[in-house]
Order: C-alpha cells, then structure tokens, then sequence
C-alpha cells in the first residue's frame, strides 16, 4: 500500500530491487540472443549507470533521453537514472534528426544515449546543443562519448531523496494536437501500476517470459517489458529488430514466452503467416494502441485457440485504464475500468450522455500524469475537477468502454499517434505537390494505413518515389503514408479548413497507388 506523498520513496528500490531482498537475485530479468541478466546483475549494472550519469555532473530532475533500440542498457539506464534522482525520457529510435532536435531542445535535456541504429539522427540533432551524447556501441572518436566508458564501470550508487511526489520519467506525446509534448509521472505512479493490471488481470509472475512487440519507448512498451515484469519478478525477452511478423514468428518459437504483447496491426500481420504458431507456452495475448475490431478478434480465437485481450491506455495514463479479463472478454470492447479507476463519457459540451451513446471517455485513477512540461495551458484543458479528458470516442455499454476513435484528426498508426499536418507540411515542401491531405484509413482489414491524397502537377511513379524519400529523411518511419492519390480537389470548407472525414468515408476512398 502507498505511504504518504512525502514519505520517503524511489521506484527502482522498490520495483526492481525488490528481486533481491526476496533473494531472486539469480533468476533471469532481461534475455538477448546473446545472453541472459539476471536481477542482481541488472541491479548492478543500473547503479553503475546512475553514478556514471552522475558523474557527468547531472543533478536531481535533470533529464537523460534514451533513444536506443530495445536493449538491455536502456533498461539498465532507465532504472539507473531513476534511483540517482534523475528523470529518463524515452524516444523512439525511428526519430529524424529535426525530431529529435526539437526534444532535445523542449526537454533541455543534458545527456542523450543512442546506439549505432540511432547515433545518424542523434548525433546531428546534439550539435548545437548542451546535451551530451553516449552512444552504447564503441564509440566512433569525436565529440560521442562511450556509454560503457561513463556507465560501464561498477559503482556504488546511493538512492537519491526522492518521494512518491517526486518525478520519475516523461513520456513525449503529440497528444490531441498533433506538438510533442512531455506527459510528466512520478514515483508514485510507477508504484501503483502493477498491481490492478499485471497482477490482478494478467496474472504475471515470476515464472512468466513476457515478448512485447510495442518498443519500450511508447508507454505500452515500457510497461510490458520494463516495470511491470520488474514487480513481478518475470523475465524479459529483448528485440532491439523491428517486429515484424515473420521474424517475431520464429523468436516466439526460439523463446516461448508465456505472454504476448502488441498493437491490432501486428496480430493482423502474424495472423496472415501461413506458418504462424503459438507454442502451448503462450497463456496470455494482449492488444492495445488502437481499436481492435470484432473481426480480428474471431479470427484470431478462431486460429490459435486464444483470446486476444484488449485494453485501452493513454501516455497520460501510462499505462491501461480499462481492459477485458480472462473471464470477462467482450469482443469489440476495451474492457472495463482497471481498479482504482473510474470512467465516464460526456459530450462535447461536457454534459452526461446516455448509455451506449458515443461521447469523450474521461478517466480519474491513480497514474493520472503530472502536467505536461511548459504546456499549462493543455495541461489545463486535460484536467476538469480531478478528471482527465482522453480525446478517444467511445461508447460505455453494460460497464464495458467500446472505442470508436477520436474527437480530432490525429491517426493512430501501430499505436502511437501521429499529426497529418505534419505529414502535409512535408509533403508540401515538394516543389511539385500543391497541397495535401493525409488521413487514417482502413481498406477492409480492420488496421488502419497512412494514405495521401494530393494535388500535383504531375501524376507519374517517381513522384511518388520522390516523396517516399522526402518523408523518410524528415519523418519517423512509421509516419510516412502508405498510399498515394493524386486529386483534382480536395475537401475544403468555405474558410479553407481540410475536411478529412470526407476522405476517411468510403466515397472518399477512390483508390491510391501502394507507396511501400
């Protein structure tokens, strides 16, 4: 049970070392192709990384970026960054340089880790900046420095003076308006987590071997495959690979985990393998990110014997507000209210709607996040009287949330939310695309794709071969629309807005070329 606020309190004492004074020091936390680390081993190895960082000259509250690939010194960085006082901010490792420059910046963080995947985006984005670099693999000479170097060596590190209140990590997110932002969470929340969801509904234990196919970056990840498996004294299966199905396909067969993490879109993939298996090791299969479709789910149950348990989460929240239960699944739903949560679905004018009527879904629980960093005024507009608005359209029936999508236009792609006005801005930098549309849509297979529809003066293959590579170099990988139109109009009203819902209906779906 949580002391009071101001008691003392650090997370990673509590999380992670809690492994060794129930003497499971020896017992397997983080597994590689290459190896595996036990608890006491991380252990060390995080007190190693947050005298390091401290010795850098960092102080409480000063931020550290982690922008690798999913590998065991994130972890060892995250939990030692947390114990030294210090606040770890994940980023995604599919970042630009103009990305992560603007984080770099926002954040004005003081150290940012990479590694060889990362270190092109990253190492440009630091120039000009105070923070420092440390890339994970040798470094290269320059001005990067070596991560084993400055947190490689055994340390002793002593916990800071931190307490439930005290902030523990930020989650950057684009929110409802499409401008990164960093959602700010404390000690207390990291604590208040595990318990209601991973225990209570999962049922993780330490004879679990958890695979996430959503990266530790997003707030989903970072649960499946960091804290909650901590708590629960579980192991850890690492992918710093992109999961694709195929490749997942065979690691699931190599490691057999018990319990499977991911977004709709990757089970749809893994489901469309003609050789997919699920060894008898898998208990457990969690979707969330985005809206998990009826169809999905029967087919999913229909192949593999098992239900795909669906859950609805928010940055903000970090981690599931509602989900469905072993003996409680409601295909289409996102569950109801995980304990210690409450919900409620109002209209836009902020009024009581009926049952089963679609609305807003706002949510008062115990990870309700901090603030967002130098943001009051959104800050402001996500809290009413102690409870947090979401921005997610749903539908509350028989105490059960069914998601319906979103009040503004932001699109959820593999989970994590990306702005079309982004993505316009883009594209509209290509001196032969006088404007553009980008919106989410689905073509029948219940996931939703990036797809781009534009005015241009020309219509031709290497256009579109063009802004494939115009969006790779400026967006994050996952940004960069699937398909390509090219129209005489778009839809626009009489004061010049876009009018995206007119695209993402059926009419307004007339085709597209592939751009993969």
């Amino acid at each position: 049970m949580s002391g009071d606020g101001h008691d003392p309190y650090n997370a990673t004492v509590d999380l992670l070392e809690r492994n060794l004074a129930k003497g499971k020091a020896e017992r397997p936390y983080l597994r590689t192709a290459d190896r595996v680390f036990s608890y006491g081993e991380v252990v060390a190895r995080a007190d190693a990384a947050g005298a390091g960082l401290l010795g850098l000259g960092l102080g409480p509250g000063d931020r550290v970026i982690l922008a690798t690939r999913d590998r065991p010194e994130f972890v060892m960085t995250f939990w030692g960054a947390i114990k030294a006082g210090l606040v770890p901010v994940p980023i995604s490792d599919a970042l630009s340089s103009i990305e992560i420059g603007f984080i770099l910046r926002d954040s004005e963080a003081d150290v940012i880790v990479c590694d060889a995947a990362t270190a092109p985006a990253v190492v440009p984005a630091a120039e000009g900046t105070d923070a420092t670099a440390l890339l994970v693999d040798p470094a290269p000479g320059g001005d990067v420095l070596s991560w084993n170097e400055v947190c490689g060596a055994p340390a002793t590190l002593d916990v800071a003076a931190t307490t439930r209140e005290d902030v523990a990590l930020w989650l950057y997110t684009s929110g409802t308006t499409g401008e990164p932002k960093g959602a700010i969470h404390r000690h207390g929340h990291l604590e208040r987590t595990p318990g209601p969801y991973s225990v209570e509904i999962a049922g993780m234990s330490e004879d679990d071997t958890i695979l996430s196919m959503s990266k530790m970056f997003f707030a989903y990840g970072l649960g499946n495959s960091v804290y909650l498996p901590a708590a629960a004294g579980a192991s850890v299966v690492l992918n710093d690979a992109p999961s694709i199905p195929g490749f997942v396909n065979d690691l699931i067969g190599r490691t057999q985990p018990t319990m499977l993490f991911g977004v709709p879109a990757f089970h749809a993939g893994f489901l469309r393998l003609a050789d997919a298996k699920l060894p008898s090791t898998v208990r457990w299969v969690q979707s969330a990110g985005e809206t998990l479709s009826s169809e999905l789910f029967t087919a999913y149950q229909d192949r593999f014997d098992l239900p795909l348990i669906d859950g609805l989460g928010a940055t903000e929240a970090l981690h599931f507000i509602t989900s469905n239960r072993p003996d409680d699944v409601v295909a289409g739903s996102a569950g109801a209210p995980v304990r210690g949560w409450d919900v409620k679905v109002l209209s836009e004018d902020g009024e009581p709607v009926a049952d089963d009527a679609p609305g807003e879904l706002w949510c008062t629980g115990p990870s309700t996040f901090a603030g967002y960093w130098r943001r009051p005024e959104l800050t402001e507009r996500a809290y009413r009287d102690g409870w947090m608005r979401t921005g997610d359209v749903v539908r509350l029936r028989d105490g059960h949330v069914f998601h319906e999508g979103r009040f503004d236009d932001l699109m959820k792609v593999g989970g994590i939310w990306v702005a079309p006005t982004e993505v316009e801005a883009v594209l509209t930098s290509h001196p032969d695309v006088e404007d553009a549309a980008v919106v989410s849509v689905d073509e029948g297979t219940g996931v939703p794709v990036v797809k781009a529809y534009l005015i241009a003066t020309r219509e031709d293959g290497p256009l579109r071969q063009e802004l494939i590579r115009l969006c790779r170099s400026r967006l994050a990988s996952y940004k960069v629309p699937i398909r390509y139109e090219v129209v005489d109009e778009l839809p626009r009203t009489t004061t010049g807005k876009l009018r995206r819902f007119i695209l993402r209906t059926p009419e307004g779906q007339t085709g597209g070329e592939d751009g993969r």
